[in-house]
């Protein structure tokens, strides 16, 4: 887990939350690192990572769905995620039907809504790689 640092916790910009300004009553969903780049990977192969992630806000933090293309498999939990706790997010990445170098964006939908909204909190993440034929 990511240790809580003192203060309002800084918002990364592949957050729906960032530049708000009232954090209160909403998850924060704090990740050891929103970016991953695979290198070089060989055309067919499979690559596994994950991403840790930690509720640094006041209330509980609850996945709705996580989407990303066909060459991706996660395996993750619903929550909730008391503030303080968190958990993984598992990653495989299937190369046999890329060609290309590609960035593929990981989208996390929330139960929890944006303040005075009807909208969920959208986070996301990204993995890279260039493939080798």
């Amino acid at each position: 887990m990511i240790e809580p640092k003192q203060g309002t916790p800084q918002i990364h910009p592949f957050s729906s939350l960032h530049k708000r300004t009232d954090l209160k009553g909403v998850p924060i969903m704090q990740f050891d690192r929103r970016e991953v780049d695979l290198g070089k990977v060989k055309k067919g192969e499979k690559r596994s990572f994950e991403y840790r992630f930690t509720n640094l806000g006041d209330t509980p933090l609850e996945i709705d769905i996580i989407s990303a293309c066909d060459c991706t498999t996660l395996e993750y939990n619903y929550g909730p995620y008391a503030p303080g706790k968190g958990d993984v997010i598992k990653v495989v990445f299937d190369s046999t039907e890329k060609d290309e170098a590609e960035t593929i964006d990981i989208d996390i939908i929330l139960k929890n809504l944006l303040p005075g909204t009807d909208v969920p909190i959208i986070e996301r993440l990204e993995y890279s790689f260039d493939i080798q034929k």
